[in-house]
């Protein structure tokens, strides 16, 4: 196979068109992910993917096109399954044959390296994040990832939808299911920066496809339903927020922490933080009971809540709804309110993708940057843009 010299800078753009896109930067940083990531060979062959996963014989059809004559079936479904044994790319289990398809950079490619992660990888994904991919996160058509508020801020007079509550998420895995390693967590050890929040590391879950995945990788370790209530009710207890992907069967929940999870981090550094997440809560507080002790802001990832005349006031436009503060908080002055309303999120992953390729057009990265900078002020935004 021949290859231009500049075949990462294809890929890239190729990545770019995709239902989250994979933006170039001026420092490059991007390139060196993907040369991580992918081979010159493979660089050329993950042209022929979409994010629809496809066989093997379609895909190398496709490759004699992109410049990869000469390959043929065999050598072709070889190298996509080391691909996606690097975690460079998804591969889907089917009766017939596996299917094979590009994955978002976030959620996708960055947590498929929980095994293989080092330190220049992981520092490369941070400044990635600040200099180009935290603003294409924040501008998709929907959230990849959705707010979960913790089973104990939730109570009988919430009408809690399937998708929104923890247990049935697990229930309907129908034991597809298991618990992996916090691959921020592990990126922040390596650079000597371990979590505030917990000691533990196994905490983030795999269900259904990504359980698949995870599971013949290697990536991950089975769990019963009884040790996943007992890893999420070790997450509560230590106050972390869950995100799940955002489709109503999601493919994986996160215990997530505002001083380790890239998310939380790109989150918190904006003002209006509630406009670019997927929940149907948002926290109020009653003055009558709270006696300002203040618990609730340290507990709080986003920086939500603040105390004003010895009472604690919630700013709505960072809430998340995830409802951390509540558990804490013993006056039981803090709750949890539906939002009207209700986010309902796609069916499927499928579904999500396809919503997000309908909405996807020039200048929303523009526009979703005038939306974070007109909430700023004047110094704040010099700093973000310099961030």
């Amino acid at each position: 196979m021949k290859f231009k010299k500049d075949i990462y800078k294809i890929l890239q753009k190729h990545l770019d068109t995709m239902p989250v896109g994979f933006p170039a930067t001026l420092s490059g940083v991007e390139q060196r992910i993907l040369k991580a990531l992918f081979t010159p060979d493979e660089a050329r062959l993950a042209m022929a993917l979409t994010q629809y996963p496809q066989p093997a014989v379609v895909i190398c059809s496709r490759a004699q096109n992109v410049g990869c004559s000469g390959l043929n079936e065999a050598k072709c479904q070889a190298m996509l399954d080391q691909m996606a044994k690097k975690g460079s790319i998804f591969k889907k289990n089917h009766a017939s044959a596996p299917a094979y398809g590009l994955v978002p950079f976030v959620i996708g490619m960055f947590e498929f390296q929980v095994k293989h992660l080092d330190r220049q990888f992981y520092e490369d994904t941070a400044r990635y994040f600040r200099e180009a991919f935290g603003l294409e996160y924040l501008s998709t058509a929907l959230p990849q990832m959705r707010v979960i508020p913790v089973a104990q801020s939730i109570t009988d007079t919430h009408h809690i939808a399937t998708y929104d509550e923890i247990r049935q998420i697990i229930e309907q895995a129908d034991g597809r299911m298991g618990v992996a390693h916090c691959i921020c967590r592990k990126g922040k050890d390596m650079i000597d920066e371990p979590c505030a929040r917990t000691d533990r590391r196994e905490l983030c879950f795999g269900f259904r496809d990504y359980f698949d995945t995870y599971q013949r990788e290697g990536w991950l370790r089975p769990v019963s339903r009884e040790e996943a209530l007992e890893i999420l009710q070790a997450s509560e207890k230590e106050g972390l927020v869950l995100q799940a992907t955002n489709e109503q069967y999601p493919q994986a929940v996160c215990a997530c922490c505002g001083c380790c999870c890239g998310v939380l981090n790109t989150l918190k550094s904006i003002p209006n933080s509630a406009d670019f997440v997927a929940a149907n809560y948002y926290a109020r507080v009653d003055e009558k009971k709270c006696v300002g002790c203040g618990i609730c802001v340290q507990r709080c990832h986003l920086e939500a809540i603040s105390i004003v005349e010895k009472k604690a006031e919630i700013n709505l436009k960072r809430c998340i709804g995830c409802g951390v503060c509540v558990t804490c908080c013993q006056a039981g002055a803090l709750h949890l309110e539906e939002k009207t309303p209700a986010v309902i999120p796609p069916l499927t992953t499928e579904a999500f993708y396809e919503r997000l390729m309908e909405e996807k057009g020039r200048g929303r990265r523009l526009r979703t940057a005038f939306k974070i900078l007109r909430h700023m002020r004047l110094k704040d935004i010099k700093f973000f843009i310099q961030s």
